[in-house]
C-alpha cells in the first residue's frame, strides 16, 4: 500500500494540501475543484440569520459585514465549548475535526486508499497552544501524535527551497492579521553540510493590525510598498515570495514588478508553505541539513587538554532551538586559572576564540579547583559564559561567586 505524505497550511478562512507520493519525486498542491464550492479548504464556519451554514470566504465576509464572529482554524477560536450553528450545538473542534476528516478520507480513496503516513502542518505564527488544539482534532479523527508535526512558515520555506534545489538567497514576506514578517533564507556552507539558514525579522511593529486593518485600498498598497522596499533594501534575492491577505489586493504584481528585473523571480500565494511542510515529512531521506527558524547559528565548545593533547569539549551545537540553547559542565583547573572557548558561525565556518580569566579565586592546591560552567544563548547573537566556583568537596568548600561574561555575535 502506497503512503502519502501531507503539508496542510492553514488561513484564516481555508487551508491548502500539499502531497508527496512516493511514486512522484516532488510534492503536488492538492485542490478539491468540487469540494465546498471552489478551490479552497474551510477552516471558518458561521450560521447566517437564517440558519445556513457559511465557509471560508463567504463566512469571513458576512463575519465583518454583521460583526459577528466565526469559526477560525488558528486564531484562537478552536475550543471545545459548544456553539450553535445552523440549530444544530457542536463544539468548534468537533465542527473543525468533521471538516478535515472528510478531506483526508476523500485524499486516500483518490489515492487508492493509500495511507497517510505523516503530516506536517504550518499556519500563521504557530504557537503551543495552536499545536495542542490540533493535535487533539488529529487525534479525534485517528491520526495519532506520532504522524504529526508543526513547522513555522520559515521552516515550511527553507525546506522547500532546499528541495528544489535553487541558488542564491530569497525572501518571504508574510503579511497576516498581525502585520509582517519577514523570512530571508540564505545560502549556508556546504562543507559543514548546511546548505541553507534562515533569518526571521519582524516589521509587525511598522503596521500593527496588518495591512487588512487598512480599509482604503490606494493606502495599503504604499503601506505595502514602503514596507516591502524596507525589507529586501541592500539584500542579495533571487527569488521573492509574498503570502497572506496582501496578495488578494488588485494591482500588487505591478508594484512588486519595480522592485525586481525581469531575471528574478516573484511568487505570489501560500502553496510553497505546505509544499515545504511535505518537504519537512521526508527530510530523513535528505542528505543536506538545514538550520531553520528558532535555531541557534553557533556551535560553541570548551578547550580542554586530555593525554598533552588540545581537544575541544562541545557545549552548544548550531541547529539547537533557541528555547533550549543552554549547557552546563563542571570543570577541575590543572595549573591554569583560565577557560578557552571556541564560538563557530556554522553559516561562515568562521570561529572566535573567548578566553575568560576569572578573578580573585581563592588560593587552592593543583586540581582542587572545581568550577561549573554555563553557556547559553539569549538570542541568535548574544552568548552568556557563566562560571561558579562549586569547591571541592569538604577539602575546599564551595563560596558560590559566579563570574559572567557576555559575548556580542552580530
Amino acid at each position: 500500500m502506497a503512503s502519502l505524505m501531507l503539508g496542510i497550511d492553514f488561513s484564516k478562512t481555508d487551508m491548502q494540501i500539499g502531497i508527496w507520493n512516493e511514486e512522484r519525486t516532488c510534492a503536488d498542491v492538492y485542490r478539491f475543484p468540487d469540494y465546498m464550492g471552489g478551490e479552497i479548504i474551510p477552516t471558518m464556519v458561521i450560521a447566517n440569520a437564517e440558519g445556513k451554514l457559511l465557509v471560508a470566504k463567504e463566512a469571513l465576509d458576512y463575519g465583518m459585514k454583521m460583526q459577528k464572529h466565526g469559526i477560525t482554524s488558528l486564531y484562537g477560536n478552536l475550543t471545545n465549548e459548544k456553539v450553535e450553528l445552523g440549530g444544530v450545538e457542536s463544539s468548534v473542534n468537533e465542527v473543525f475535526a468533521y471538516y478535515l476528516q472528510e478531506i483526508l478520507s476523500t485524499i486516500r480513496k483518490r489515492y487508492g486508499s493509500a495511507s497517510i503516513a505523516r503530516i506536517g502542518i504550518t499556519g500563521e505564527r504557530m504557537t503551543e497552544e495552536k499545536k495542542a488544539h490540533l493535535e487533539e482534532i488529529m487525534e479525534s479523527i485517528g491520526y495519532s501524535s506520532e504522524k504529526l508535526f508543526f513547522a513555522s512558515h520559515a521552516d515550511a520555506v527553507l525546506w522547500y527551497e532546499i528541495c528544489e534545489g535553487t541558488k542564491g538567497g530569497s525572501m518571504t514576506l508574510d503579511f497576516d492579521s498581525k502585520g509582517m514578517i519577514a523570512y530571508l533564507v540564505n545560502s549556508g556552507n556546504e562543507e559543514l553540510e548546511i546548505p541553507y539558514y534562515v533569518e526571521t525579522i519582524d516589521y509587525s511593529s511598522l503596521m500593527p493590525g496588518g495591512l487588512s486593518g487598512i480599509i482604503d485600498e490606494e493606502e495599503r498598497k504604499n503601506c505595502f510598498t514602503n514596507i516591502t522596499e524596507l525589507a529586501i533594501a541592500r539584500k542579495a534575492i533571487s527569488r521573492l515570495y509574498v503570502t497572506g491577505t496582501i496578495v488578494e489586493t488588485p494591482g500588487i504584481n505591478q508594484i512588486l514588478g519595480r522592485f525586481f528585473n525581469t531575471g528574478r523571480r516573484i511568487f505570489t500565494g501560500r502553496s510553497l508553505y505546505c509544499l515545504g511542510a511535505c518537504y519537512l515529512a521526508v527530510k530523513e531521506k535528505l542528505s543536506k541539513k538545514a538550520i531553520g527558524d528558532n535555531q541557534i547559528f553557533h556551535n560553541v565548545s570548551l578547550e580542554a587538554y586530555e593525554d598533552a593533547i588540545v581537544h575541544q569539549v562541545p557545549l552548544l551545537k548550531a541547529g539547537t532551538l533557541l528555547t533550549n540553547a543552554g549547557a552546563e559542565i563542571q570543570v577541575i583547573l590543572d595549573d591554569t586559572k583560565e577557560m578557552k572557548f571556541q564560538i563557530e558561525d556554522v553559516r561562515t565556518a568562521e570561529a572566535i576564540h573567548c578566553t575568560l580569566h576569572p578573578e580573585e579565586f581563592i588560593y587552592r592546591e593543583n586540581k582542587t579547583l572545581r568550577l561549573e560552567i554555563q553557556a547559553r544563548f539569549l538570542d541568535y547573537e548574544t552568548l552568556v559564559l557563566k562560571v561558579r566556583d562549586v569547591g571541592f568537596g569538604d577539602i575546599c568548600p564551595a563560596t558560590y561567586r559566579v563570574w559572567e561574561q557576555i559575548v556580542n555575535l552580530g
